[in-house]
């Protein structure tokens, strides 16, 4: 169980906070799924499904907190509680996109005008590198599902993008001026 939280803990903790936008609601969901999951483990049958097993259970501890939440949750509280909060330094691509705060705060802006299961999708295979039939299982919904939303949720960025000013014809801007 150790080797599974020390596995899992980092990632767990950054979904959540892209989900919920709150470092301690984040930190709340993912020991919750923790708890959950201990309690339960002796129900997995096959070890090699815990991956999708373990997003399943925190998909929906996220959704549920989040949903509890009487007032918005806004993301900008990353810039104030830094990296400590998310250990990313194991996925290159996270920390890519989160290089600069500029372009971090305005994909985070883009990302909450998502709907919650687009959001969820998006943040399930580029923040989490999850297959699409990982994702697909995690869900319970078909592949051709989260394909679909991952479809929609691109275009729906880039038309947020380019709106606020940071895409113009394909390339990004430093600000929307």
């Amino acid at each position: 169980y150790n080797i599974l939280f020390g596995s899992y803990f980092s990632k767990a903790v950054r979904y959540s906070f892209l989900i919920t936008g709150r470092k301690d609601l984040s930190e709340d969901v993912v020991q919750e799924t923790f708890v959950e999951c201990y309690k339960d483990i002796k129900y997995l049958k096959d070890q090699e499904k815990f991956r999708p097993w373990f997003y399943r259970i925190l998909v929906r501890t996220s959704w549920r907190m989040k949903a509890k939440e009487k007032h918005a949750v806004s993301l900008e509280v990353l810039d104030d509680v830094g990296r400590s909060a998310i250990d990313s330094k194991d996925d290159e691509q996270f920390n890519r996109i989160m290089n600069s705060r500029e372009s971090s705060r305005m994909l985070r802006s883009a990302l909450e005008k998502l709907s919650l299961p687009l959001r969820t999708t998006v943040i399930l295979h580029y923040y989490n590198d999850l297959s699409i039939k990982e994702i697909a299982q995690i869900l319970n919904c078909f592949q051709g599902t989260v394909k679909s939303r991952l479809h929609t949720a691109r275009k729906l960025l880039e038309k947020q993008l380019v709106k606020d000013g940071y895409i113009y014809d394909g390339l990004e801007c430093e600000t929307n001026g």
